[in-house]
């Protein structure tokens, strides 16, 4: 797939849905979160069954048009994601390395109390 997109910047256009009984508000204009391709990707709003979600726009956007496209990830997107997970479980080896237990021996020898 290859994306010729393109989003407004005046702020006027968002993208209201639920996940978990919360609402969420996704701003499109411009998006803040974009995939590799300037996608703008929902997936994680999309649960099995009944989905619904609401494009507010708030000024004349005739000049776009908007697409809802489900696809399978692209070459460039898997790719992203591949990179993502790789520096995810670094991170995840280097905060285990901090999180080891204490030695089991004493370091430091009792002093006896002299009454």
């Amino acid at each position: 797939m290859h994306s010729q997109c393109s989003w407004p910047i005046s702020g006027d256009l968002s993208l209201q849905t639920k996940r978990d009984g919360r609402g969420f508000i996704i701003p499109l204009a411009p998006p803040i979160f974009v995939t590799p391709d300037n996608c703008v990707d929902i997936s994680a709003f999309i649960r099995s069954g009944e989905n619904a979600f609401s494009v507010v726009q708030q000024s004349d956007m005739s000049d776009y048009m908007f697409i809802l496209h489900a696809h399978h990830p692209t070459p460039v997107q898997l790719s992203h994601l591949a990179s993502y997970r790789k520096r995810h479980e670094e991170w995840v080896k280097i905060t285990r390395a901090f999180c080891t237990s204490e030695p089991t021996e004493l370091l430091w020898k009792r002093s006896h109390s002299r009454s």
